[in-house]
């Protein structure tokens, strides 16, 4: 009997041990601190190897080093090698698992072959995101196609995708970049303007109505008041800078022929991010 009560003991204490390991590897995680994370990490996966919440975050973790600016071109590879590796193992375990596959097509699809790229493989784990959500699926479909300039199918898709789930307006961005990308701005605005009106959050369609403006040279005070809009609001992770929207806002101010404005614009841009080349460059030229 002592020594079940012993043996008990050990088993708890053990089990406490990785879940107090685990909560402090999250706790780095959501601090920014992935390589400590990652540290906390390794020796509970060499304890328990297909445990998916270890191998998901580690994997995260891994994913963050990658797309971190600073990271050199061959850590970068490297540190997405790794993160593929524990993608992979998460989507054997669970064959349910739509986030780990979404991350392995597009770590695959994205880089070239030297780097790691595989379409093939990326297409293998689009196929099996649409059978387990074909939204996600029709979603991931869409950037793909958008990348490789494939503008008739991503129209088609789009369409379909706005008729099969009309409560998602997210994908009049995908439409709208696309028409931007082929100068056809009118039909841009109309799209952007269309997300904003369904989502009044659609913050990145604002950012790209003003830019719109920009390329084409029209709409000037629509593509200003939807900046405008936009500098209003804390962008998030994927979404454009605040100094970079203030640098947009400056060229449609100079097209409009209002040097004061632009010049306060830039100045604007430059207290929030000292560093940006692009505001500098503007207010040289003209003062």
């Amino acid at each position: 009997m002592k020594k079940i009560v012993i043996f008990m003991v050990i088993v708890l204490t053990s089990q406490l041990l990785f879940s107090t390991n685990f909560d402090e590897a999250n706790k780095l995680y959501e601090q920014e601190n992935y390589e400590e994370a990652i540290d906390a990490l390794l020796p509970l996966i060499k304890k328990d190897k297909n445990n998916l919440s270890y191998n998901r975050l580690i994997a995260q973790s891994y994913l963050k080093l990658s797309q971190n600016p600073e990271t050199g071109m061959m850590k970068a590879v490297g540190f997405i090698k790794k993160a593929k590796k524990y993608f992979e193992k998460v989507a054997k375990v669970d064959q349910n698992d739509i986030e780990s596959r979404e991350n392995l097509a597009f770590s695959y699809f994205f880089p070239p072959k030297i780097a790691g790229g595989n379409k093939k493989k990326a297409r293998t784990y689009l196929a099996e995101i649409k059978q387990l959500s074909p939204q996600k699926g029709m979603e991931i479909e869409i950037e793909f196609l958008l990348y490789e300039k494939e503008y008739d199918q991503v129209e088609n898709i789009c369409q379909a995708y706005i008729v099969k789930y009309p409560e998602d307006s997210d994908v009049y961005y995908s439409l709208g970049m696309m028409y931007q990308e082929q100068k056809k701005y009118n039909k841009a605005f109309e799209t952007f303007e269309t997300h904003v009106q369904k989502d009044p959050e659609a913050w990145n369609s604002m950012y790209q109505i003003g830019r719109t403006a920009v390329f084409s040279g029209t709409n000037l005070e629509k593509g200003i008041e939807f900046l405008t809009q936009y500098s209003k609001h804390k962008p998030g992770q994927d979404s454009p800078a605040l100094d970079s929207v203030y640098w947009r806002l400056g060229m449609l101010y100079e097209l409009q022929g209002n040097t004061d404005q632009a010049i306060s614009a830039y100045e604007s841009g430059l207290k929030i991010n000292p560093d940006n080349s692009e505001c500098k460059k503007s207010i040289k030229k003209l003062k």
